[in-house]
């Protein structure tokens, strides 16, 4: 059973079954959207803020916000820079900085004892200016390439449904350890179709996907750690700067991965790389802070 609940076994079982199979289908999009919502209907079953919350805490929600669409779309972008010269992997990666934080950095809250309501508000501004944000930012930098307006719809359906969804979900109380069990066996389809969709350009050019693996390890890896270091020193709430790290660091590369399918499939197939690369990275950076956190930063002493 503790095998079963180990997110590490099911990243790592999506990511083989992704290259030993591989997943090359026409209703890869609409099976990624599909995941994607079965996981945020599952994050964000149970949890509840209000009014008065939000007003409590406008300061660290802006913080948040700050975060996602400043400081980890400025660096996204600049590691996409390094790929300005092939149009397909650029546009993958714009795509990957417009995008919002994952649903996963509540997920790693509760995993490292971070402050779900703040979690939650600031996930919650971040998708609501995300609306805008997201539609604005790729077509500032992709012009026409990419429809705003489709690219709008898929983030109002990511968000939307889930919410509806959660209404009468919330009446009912789902077992935790039931809950774990779904979103992990999701997590590794959403992993399975991301990698399997473009396995063969992968094993085919190893060096551009070297390229692009190191280029998210900088970005993942280096940032977060600098924040940990910094907001340690500044001797900023722990709970707090948890949220802040995990919303610096984990963008919503399942959502950005299906868009670049939808946008570009047939005119850019590899746009999608940077999202499935990033996907990985990702996985195995909350494993290894899953893990040492707690070391890198105690909890104070009751």
């Amino acid at each position: 059973m503790r095998a079963v609940m180990d997110i590490k076994l099911w990243i790592v079982l999506g990511i083989i079954l992704g290259f030993v199979i591989g997943f090359d289908h026409p209703d890869a999009p609409m099976m990624l959207i599909i995941t994607l919502m079965i996981q945020m209907t599952l994050a964000l079953q149970g949890l509840k803020f209000n009014l008065s919350d939000l007003k409590d805490n406008r300061k660290e929600a802006f913080i948040c916000l700050l975060f996602c669409f400043g400081l980890n779309t400025a660096l996204t972008l600049l590691m996409g820079l390094l790929f300005i010269d092939n149009t397909a992997l650029w546009y993958g990666w714009i795509m990957l900085s417009a995008v919002p934080c994952a649903i996963s950095v509540m997920t790693m809250t509760f995993y490292m004892k971070g402050d779900l309501k703040l979690g939650m508000l600031g996930f919650s501004c971040i998708y609501i200016f995300a609306l805008v944000l997201t539609p604005m930012i790729t077509h500032f930098l992709m012009g026409e390439a990419a429809s705003w307006v489709k690219i709008l719809e898929y983030v109002v359906l990511f968000v939307v449904v889930p919410v509806v969804i959660d209404i009468p979900l919330n009446r009912v109380t789902i077992p935790p350890t039931l809950k774990v069990m779904v979103m992990n066996v999701v997590i590794m389809v959403m992993v399975f179709i991301s990698v399997g969709f473009r396995k063969d350009y992968m094993i085919a050019n190893p060096d551009v996907a070297l390229m692009l693996l190191l280029a998210n390890l900088f970005r993942i890896f280096v940032p977060s750690l600098l924040l940990i270091f910094i907001l340690r020193r500044m001797n900023y709430d722990r709970e707090k700067s948890v949220v802040y790290i995990a919303i610096s660091t984990w963008r919503n590369s399942g959502l950005a991965a299906t868009l670049c399918i939808v946008m570009f499939s047939t005119t850019y197939p590899d746009a999608l790389l940077p999202a499935v690369l990033s996907l990985m990275v990702e996985n195995l950076w909350f494993v290894i802070m899953q893990g040492s956190f707690d070391k890198i930063w105690p909890k104070p002493a009751e």
